[in-house]
């Protein structure tokens, strides 16, 4: 088994650590680069490390994760990394992870999504549990597709882009730059989502999204500027 070595954290964390497993790897140490921030009861980092630890048990394993800050860190050659949030956030990490330690990061794919071999798949992508990736679609880097979403054929996702579950993004669909799909929401073809805007659960986008706005609805129309 490939031990896994994770940057930073997230309410995402299960859904990482899944697909970790899944791929045949268990996750060896976490690495926190700031203070996660207050988060409800059951939700944070310490929950749901304390869940996983559960799962080893329940499984016969006594392994534990061993949790180190960022300065603390060195790199050990046998490790896969991996980032535990996303967005555009992650860049400033990932510049420092290769001017001090020139790590890189390949992609994690749960192996139940269907991903075309037709695909583009580029640095750092994380593709969930049941999730759809047609032919000739491209996934920039440290791009998230969640668990169940589908992606049409020819879609073009620029880094950092975040796609929530059960969410689809149509054929020849362009996403921009750090922008946001949420939860079941659809995207028809031939659509621009501009770059960090945000999509909100269950909308249904049927003309581009200029960049830095949040859109809701159905059809989806403009709630906010971010």
């Amino acid at each position: 088994m490939k031990p896994y070595v994770m940057f930073g954290v997230h309410p995402l964390f299960g859904d990482y650590v899944d697909a970790i497993h899944a791929a045949g790897g268990f996750l060896k140490r976490v690495v926190l680069n700031v203070p996660e921030p207050e988060r409800p009861p059951g939700q944070s980092f310490k929950d749901g490390l304390e869940r996983y630890h559960q799962w080893l048990n329940s499984r016969g394993v006594d392994r534990r994760v061993e949790v180190l800050r960022l300065d603390d860190y060195a790199p050990r050659a046998e490790e896969v990394c991996i980032l535990g949030f996303r967005g555009t956030k992650v860049l400033p990490l990932v510049k420092r992870l290769r001017e001090e330690h020139a790590l890189t990061f390949p992609p994690l794919l749960h192996p139940t999504a269907a991903i075309s071999p037709m695909a583009e798949i580029a640095e750092g992508v994380f593709v969930g549990a049941g999730a759809v990736v047609a032919p000739n679609a491209r996934l920039g880097p440290f791009t998230l597709i969640n668990r169940g979403a589908t992606i049409g054929h020819d879609a073009n996702l620029e880094r950092c882009v975040v796609v929530g579950p059960s969410a689809s993004a149509a054929s020849w669909v362009h996403l921009e730059e750090g922008c946001v799909l949420g939860i079941g929401c659809t995207v028809i073809e031939r659509i621009c989502i501009g770059s960090g805007s945000y999509v909100a659960a269950g909308a249904v986008v049927l003309k581009d999204v200029p960049p830095g706005r949040m859109v809701a609805g159905v059809p989806a129309v403009e709630k906010k500027p971010l």
